[in-house]
């Protein structure tokens, strides 16, 4: 039985805007610099060069946290297994932020997997979720 991880990978559009953006003050103070030859402070350099990397911390912090896997016969997520022989519903929902996979089994359960994310990537390999889902009788509706 083959358990494959699923990750979020990827450079997203919304991303890359936040990480020029918050480059943008460090990249004006080294113009400043080379072509003024102003001095700027060395709070101010460091202040600016930890800004040009908050994007990239809090991408990798949510793709760290973000641990799923499906296997021949559940999905994983954060420690709980739901067994695909139990899930009643596969439904998709769609914002501006996040695409998520909605696996319900009851009325009081429900994993949300994260398909999407403007800022942490896409889940990979969908294919194979996507295909293991439907080898169980399971169509993905809305989205």
């Amino acid at each position: 039985m083959a358990t494959v991880q699923l990750r979020l990978k990827g450079a997203t559009p919304l991303h890359l805007a936040a990480a020029t953006i918050s480059a943008l003050p460090i990249l004006f103070i080294d113009y400043q610099l080379m072509a003024h030859h102003a001095h700027p402070t060395l709070a101010l350099w460091l202040l600016s060069g930890a800004v040009a990397f908050l994007p990239w911390i809090s991408r990798a912090m949510a793709r760290s946290a973000y641990r799923a896997k499906c296997d021949e016969v559940a999905v994983h997520l954060r420690g709980e297994a739901l067994p695909y022989k139990t899930i009643s519903e596969v439904r998709v929902e769609k914002n501006f932020r996040r695409t998520v996979l909605h696996l319900k089994r009851s009325e009081t359960i429900e994993l949300q997997l994260v398909l999407a994310d403007a800022f942490a990537g896409r889940l990979e390999p969908f294919v194979e979720l996507d295909r293991r889902l439907r080898e169980h009788g399971l169509e993905i509706r809305g989205g």
